[in-house]
């Protein structure tokens, strides 16, 4: 009986030094600690549905991101605008302020960004450069995923030319204010 009393004992100090640590554990930083790294290169497209002019017009762009730090990024991008003939290469920065994209699997960002476009007006060529801010949030729907996607909203600005309305008849109008919904998957 004795013996069988020690062996209990035994165990039951075995078990409490096994949980000793639960209550002082932080489970995020093991969460944290065991999440994969942050990849530094993302390449993705875009489809954007622009509102300029009080009427839509659809596009998409092509991008390679570069991850600076864990709260900076830059990328360069070519797009354009199919429905209105109108063509943009530029460079982005994105400041990422909250979540962690490899554990809480969203990353909210604000955006600014410059960009030069090209389009036809009149039989002529232009190419006014174009600034960008916006917001977004990056989001991996699966642990294992080698993509995200992406959601912004962007507010554009055209220095210089405005966009003419494609098919003026009588009185032209134009735009120098170009508004943006992007959705993006971009692979690492």
């Amino acid at each position: 009986m004795k013996f069988t009393n020690k062996i209990i004992l035994i165990l039951v100090l075995l078990a409490g030094s096994s949980f000793a640590s639960y209550f002082l554990d932080d489970p995020t930083a093991k969460a944290v600690a065991s999440a994969p790294e942050l990849p530094t290169w993302r390449f993705g497209a875009t489809f954007s549905p622009a509102f300029y002019l009080n009427t839509f017009g659809f596009g998409g762009s092509l991008a390679a991101e570069y991850r600076l730090h864990k709260n900076h990024s830059i990328d360069v991008f070519a797009g354009s605008i199919v429905t209105q003939p109108l063509y943009e290469a530029g460079i982005d920065w994105r400041f990422f302020f909250t979540g962690d994209l490899m554990t809480s699997h969203h990353d909210d960002f604000i955006l600014l960004g410059a960009s030069v476009l090209a389009f036809e007006s009149y039989d002529e060529y232009y190419y006014p450069p174009r600034a960008s801010v916006g917001y977004g949030r990056d989001m991996l729907f699966f642990d294992k995923a080698d993509f995200l996607c992406r959601l912004a909203f962007r507010l554009t600005y055209i220095f210089g030319e405005p966009i003419p309305e494609k098919d003026a008849e009588l009185m032209t109008r134009s735009a120098n204010f170009v508004a943006y919904f992007d959705f993006s998957i971009y692979f690492f």
